[in-house]
């Protein structure tokens, strides 16, 4: 009995080695095999859009409304934008950056929206050109933004990196954006 435990003993240790060698091998193969449901997948995210689009949780990319009304609140102030459209893709904008009650930027000029990429052109003193993204909700200036720009701003202030949060629908609530040097900053 003690020489068949033994045999069966090293029965297991010669055909475990290659077992998981097997199995091993088997794994990795999966690994850089494509799954057959990616179609399902696709399609199930392209209806899940579709319904939080419908519900009215996302904004539809193919419908974004971009005249009106943006802020951003804070503890220095109310930072402010405008667009009022004037053709397809172009509008007129105004724009505001507090930075306390003595520092800011403030601005008025064109806007070209194309998808959620939107190039801002201020031209009422250098030119100045700005890149920017506007996802249906929030509208986000770049990072950085050239040098031309610092002619629109007092000392220690900028418009790199400003947020705005659109708030009002319309050609009339943009038209009632207030500036500080600036009357209507959308006329």
């Amino acid at each position: 009995m003690i020489v068949k435990m033994t045999k069966r003993k090293n029965h297991y240790l010669f055909f475990m080695p290659l077992f998981f060698t097997a199995l091993c091998a088997a794994l990795l193969y999966g690994c850089g095999q494509k799954a057959g449901g990616d179609d399902v997948v696709e399609s199930d995210k392209a209806s899940l859009d579709a319904l939080a689009i419908n519900a009215g949780l996302i904004t539809d990319p193919d419908n974004i409304i971009f005249e009106g009304r943006f802020e951003e609140r804070s503890e220095l102030g109310i930072d402010k934008f405008c667009a009022i459209k004037t053709s397809g893709d172009e509008y007129n904008i105004g724009i505001l950056a507090v930075f306390g009650p003595e520092s800011k930027c403030e601005g008025s000029g064109t806007a070209r929206l194309d998808g959620e990429k939107l190039s801002i052109s201020l031209n009422s003193k250098q030119p100045c050109v700005i890149e920017a993204k506007f996802d249906g909700t929030e509208l986000r200036i770049n990072g950085i933004v050239p040098a031309s720009c610092q002619s629109y701003c007092s000392d220690r202030a900028s418009l790199s990196g400003t947020l705005y949060y659109f708030v009002e629908h319309g050609k009339d609530a943009a038209q009632s954006v207030k500036g500080r040097d600036i009357d209507r900053l959308c006329s």
